[in-house]
């Protein structure tokens, strides 16, 4: 709480004219996301011209992931794993520098007044989550995710296939109706949160021309 309103400070207030134009919240994640950016809207342009960007340039596989929230700003989250908690992988932290340079050349490119062409990027929307199954009684997790879905983020999960693996050994199906993408499997820091995974759609977003002065 205090670091937030040191930040809040810092590139606030929120919500004010002073507050900076854009955000760019860097996270290391237990899951095999790759490199996953997070925008809050799939009509906020500049998030998805970033994304765009680095899907065409990034030397690692990356995702977009759209959840729904209000905002006054340009928010993008950078999300990539997997790396444990505390710990510094070489290659995560690569990835993630690379895809930091390429937001910021994009950024200085933007405000130079370069004109960034629209097109289409493919996007994971956000679904719904999945908790992890538990006792009816005392709420203790009784299974873990099952090992034909750890580690598949972003591969698609159909009706019927292995979910989670009891703790007793039953398997546990995916009882969904529809064919959805998993993200964030198994994350650690998900657990207190009841969330196992979430569950996206996959869709292909147009988005328009932009050039700086088109949002003045």
């Amino acid at each position: 709480m205090i670091r937030s309103q040191e930040l809040n400070a810092l590139l606030g207030p929120k919500g004010s004219a002073q507050a900076v134009d854009l955000l760019c919240d860097l996270h290391n994640t237990t899951a095999n996301t790759g490199l996953c950016l997070i925008t809050y809207s799939d009509c906020d342009w500049i998030c998805l011209h970033i994304c765009k960007h680095l899907q065409a340039r990034t030397n690692t596989s990356s995702a977009g992931a759209i959840f729904n929230l209000t905002q006054t700003l340009f928010l993008l989250a950078m999300e990539i794993g997997p790396q444990p908690h505390s710990v510094v992988r070489s290659v995560i932290f690569s990835a993630m520098q690379e895809g930091v340079q390429l937001m910021m050349d994009w950024i200085c490119q933007f405000n130079s007044g370069t004109l960034f062409e629209g097109g289409w990027v493919d996007v994971y929307t956000m679904v719904k989550n999945i908790d992890y199954p538990r006792d009816s009684e005392t709420h203790v997790i009784t299974a873990a995710v099952h090992p034909n879905l750890q580690d598949r983020d972003f591969c698609l999960l159909h009706p019927g296939d292995p979910m989670f693996l009891s703790f007793s050994g039953e398997t546990l199906r995916y009882k969904g109706k529809e064919a959805l993408y998993p993200f964030f499997i198994n994350e650690g820091a998900y657990y207190e949160k009841g969330i196992a995974l979430s569950l996206a759609r996959k869709r292909r977003v147009e988005i328009p021309s932009v050039r700086s002065e088109t949002l003045r």
